[in-house]
């Protein structure tokens, strides 16, 4: 029996983009508490931690998605007792693997403080706490992810986003916590520490009873691993090259410049990766689904799924690029302070539309993913990772960190949308002509909005009235997306019955 319903599909997106839309809340408010209590030397380590933390998606070798991919189509031709032996081999892998990254990561700590980064002395005992707390994170994190893996197979990402929620709400609060009571960047990252914690009891508690009766004991099957691997080491080659377009900017920035460019960096790379945190809110629910309908060979309406999550990805991230891009001289100048927008506002404008391109684009490479081609996706991306690398390489010891932002956007800019264009051809004959009818609408709304943003600009001052454009410049944008017909009558009578009925839901599941 088929999971994916449009029904589901939409709940799962509402789902995952109310999670997203209070997280990005939560960082509007927390990171300036954090930054300003801990200065600018400081967050920049703990910003690096993150980013050796963020090497969980890396270091998994394309297991992560097989899991999911597998889970859902052996789950669509009711195959139970391989639902259990791709979890538990899965675990098993993922366990090996994180005992392996996480000693790893600490043996390199000494080399990270020491040498590779320009860390002031001061701060160096404090860095390597940070690192080494890091590689023992790391360790729960990979573990973590099998537990994610099964409601995301099973398309139960309305699970996923109140546990996301509730983590997220916690982490922040705790954060915030240490810096009012004088606490420092030890005990800034022993609360993100304990959030991951936290995060593999509740998923550990929760996974067994989605699939009752499947054993979570680490047990290998060798014809299992095999067909995981055959995946996942296609995704691995995708994910080296994410990984080195969207960690490796930070550390290029930190090994050519002063450390606390990485903070003028991070910053507005923190806003801008949220883009793609809401695009994730789309693919994480469409992957699985696309995944059962291309296990069930429904190519009617796999067709359909991609036109729908195309332009509601387009819709979203538009929005996002239009008023981050064009009011980004004011946000960052009431979030952060003047100094702040001077050092970061140009950074913040590039990455915007870099991120935003990147956004658009990754909808073709969940497709190619789940229509059993990982390897066109590898392909493009390590191409891209190429360019990017090689680029900030030349420009960051030029022109600043800005040079991270123009490398990445050269590259999405170079590839990307030929990337995308070809992946409709071939696998849905969709022409240029079709992906324009979704794209064109919110295109023309965005326009509107930039012009908006970038006349009133120059005119605000204070955090309430830049609170009060952003939210003038959503509703006009909306509004625009209303009047130029971007949802069709059927679009809109689901988004109300999803909305209406999503709490109900959430209850009685």
């Amino acid at each position: 029996m088929s999971l994916t319903t449009a029904r589901g599909v939409a709940r799962n997106v509402l789902f995952s983009s109310a999670t997203q839309a209070w997280s990005l809340l939560l960082a509007l408010v927390s990171i300036r508490i954090v930054v300003n209590g801990l200065g600018p030397d400081a967050y920049g380590i703990f910003a690096i931690a993150g980013v050796l933390l963020g090497y969980v998606a890396f270091f998994d070798l394309g297991l992560t998605p097989a899991v999911v991919r597998s889970i859902a189509i052996h789950r669509a031709t009711s195959n139970a007792e391989s639902v259990e032996r791709i979890i538990r081999t899965a675990f098993a892998a993922l366990i090996v693997l994180g005992l392996l990254g996480g000693a790893i990561l600490a043996l390199l700590t000494p080399f990270l403080v020491g040498s590779l980064l320009h860390i002031p002395s001061s701060l160096q005992a404090d860095a390597r706490f940070v690192f080494y707390l890091a590689s023992v994170a790391f360790v729960f994190n990979m573990c973590l992810v099998i537990f994610a893996a099964i409601p995301q197979g099973l398309q139960r990402l309305d699970l996923l986003s109140i546990r996301n929620l509730l983590l997220t709400t916690g982490t922040t609060v705790g954060q915030i916590a240490v810096i009012e009571f004088g606490g420092g960047l030890r005990w800034l990252a022993a609360v993100s520490f304990a959030s991951n914690v936290a995060s593999l009891a509740v998923f550990a508690v929760l996974a067994p009873r989605l699939v009752p009766g499947v054993k979570f004991w680490p047990r290998i099957s060798g014809d299992v691993l095999r067909e995981l691997g055959a995946f996942g080491a296609k995704r691995f080659v995708s994910q080296v090259g994410v990984q080195a377009v969207f960690l490796l900017d930070r550390i290029i920035v930190g090994a050519f410049l002063p450390i606390r460019a990485v903070t003028f960096y991070s910053v507005p790379l923190t806003i801008t990766q949220k883009f793609l945190v809401f695009h994730g809110s789309i693919t994480n629910a469409y992957f699985p689904a696309a995944s059962e309908l291309h296990g069930l060979r429904d190519a009617a309406r796999m067709r359909r799924l991609y036109l729908t999550a195309m332009k509601l990805n387009a819709v979203i991230i538009l929005l996002l690029v239009s008023i981050v891009g064009g009011f980004a001289r004011p946000i960052l100048d009431a979030w952060l302070g003047p100094a702040f927008a001077t050092g970061s506002a140009a950074i913040l404008v590039v990455l915007a539309l870099a991120y935003g391109l990147t956004a658009l684009v990754g909808v073709s490479a969940h497709l190619t993913d789940a229509s059993g081609h990982p390897g066109w996706t590898a392909t493009y991306i390590s191409a891209s990772a190429v360019v990017n690398v090689v680029l900030s390489l030349i420009l960051v010891p030029r022109v600043g960190a800005i040079g991270a932002a123009y490398a990445m956007l050269i590259q999405n800019g170079l590839g990307g949308i030929a990337f995308m264009l070809w992946v409709q051809w071939r696998l849905l004959r969709l022409s240029i002509g079709q992906m324009m009818n979704q794209l064109i609408r919110p295109l023309g709304a965005a326009l509107v909005i930039t012009v908006f943003a970038l006349l009133l600009s120059p005119h605000l001052h204070g955090t309430i009235q830049v609170l009060l454009a952003l939210a003038a410049g959503t509703g006009l944008y909306l509004g625009l997306t209303w009047v130029l017909g971007v949802w069709d009558e059927r679009e809109r009578r689901l988004a109300w019955e999803t909305i209406s009925t999503a709490v109900p839901l959430s209850r009685r599941k």
